[in-house]
């Protein structure tokens, strides 16, 4: 049963923030410990009723996932280091959304720190930028040279043609052909 001094918090906020009664009746059907830590969370970061809903599946899916309640994963290490980041509540909403995803797809995140790592390995001037393709969907890479000179443009050219013969980029190309 849930703590009556949680859900009149709760009711009260979504009237300021005008939830749906849809939102209202899904945070009715919550067990008091996630109540709690879901009112937490919506009173530090503020979120519109569009943001919480998407955080709040994403949430649920991890915890049926993991075999976890929504308090468990919204007390995550990850999860609060991004709630209680020293910014902005924008910035920290940002920030937990990418913990979240990162919790709700680990594999995903898992690929995109090998590419990031092999990126880096490539030392690419800084002028010379890598780019995967957005959620790994895709096995192409896409390459940005930002030059001023034809100099430039051929130090990028060279150093790309180095780094496309290292075992870095072979294996670079190998974890994109099997993220997908």
């Amino acid at each position: 049963m849930m703590d009556s001094t949680i859900d009149a918090t709760f009711r009260t906020f979504a009237a300021e923030r005008r939830y749906s009664p849809a939102t209202i009746e899904r945070w009715a059907r919550l067990a008091a410990t996630d109540a709690s830590a879901l009112l937490g969370l919506v009173e530090e970061l503020r979120p519109s009723e569009n943001q919480l809903r998407d955080l709040w599946t994403w949430m649920e899916e991890i915890a049926a996932r993991d075999r976890r309640t929504l308090a468990d994963v919204l007390a995550a290490a990850p999860i609060m280091a991004a709630r209680r980041a020293a910014s902005g509540r924008n910035d920290r909403l940002r920030l937990l959304k990418g913990a979240l995803r990162r919790e709700r797809f680990p594999q995903l995140s898992a690929a995109e720190d090998q590419l990031a790592t092999l990126i880096r390995a490539l030392e690419l001037p800084r002028h010379v930028r890598l780019i995967t393709p957005e959620y790994l969907e895709g096995d192409t890479l896409r390459i940005e040279i930002t030059a001023n000179s034809a100099a430039t443009l051929r130090a990028a050219a060279a150093a790309l043609l180095a780094a496309a013969a290292t075992p870095a980029c072979a294996q670079l190309f190998a974890v994109l052909a099997g993220a997908e």
